[in-house]
């Protein structure tokens, strides 16, 4: 089975241009349009192997999303990258332990890729410390 990024984005082109790029090197990409609605999904779909998240979006951005994340014990484990088209030394930028790090926009795929597949990699060799 391939695994499954959750892509939270209020830009639909953004969205749209992941899910793409996801599903044709080997993902499963469910999309959502801010933080309140991937909380919503991550309710009643499979868990997802890795979360990418815009920063800034419109009822929950990225970073209130990751803290929400970091409440929920079944989910603590799942890696989390955030992207920004903003100076990250204008952020605040969450501490939660599955927070991983930033992809700046605009993003090179190939890096994308590369990141998303090592925090995926390194996430499925340890050990489950949170059981379903």
């Amino acid at each position: 089975m391939n695994p499954v990024v959750l892509v939270v984005d209020d830009d639909c082109a953004i969205s749209n241009l992941l899910s793409i790029i996801l599903k044709s090197n080997g993902y499963t990409p469910i999309t959502a349009s801010n933080g309140s609605a991937a909380l919503d999904i991550l309710k009643s779909s499979p868990i997802p192997s890795l979360i990418l998240t815009d920063y800034s979006m419109p009822v929950l951005n990225g970073c209130k999303l990751i803290e929400n994340i970091s409440l929920q014990r079944h989910l603590q484990h799942i890696p989390i990258l955030l992207m920004t088209g903003s100076d990250i030394n204008d952020l605040e930028l969450p501490t939660t332990r599955s927070f991983k790090g930033i992809i700046l926009k605009p993003f090179k795929i190939t890096t994308l890729l590369e990141t998303i597949n090592f925090y995926i990699q390194e996430n499925e060799c340890k050990p489950s410390e949170y059981p379903a």
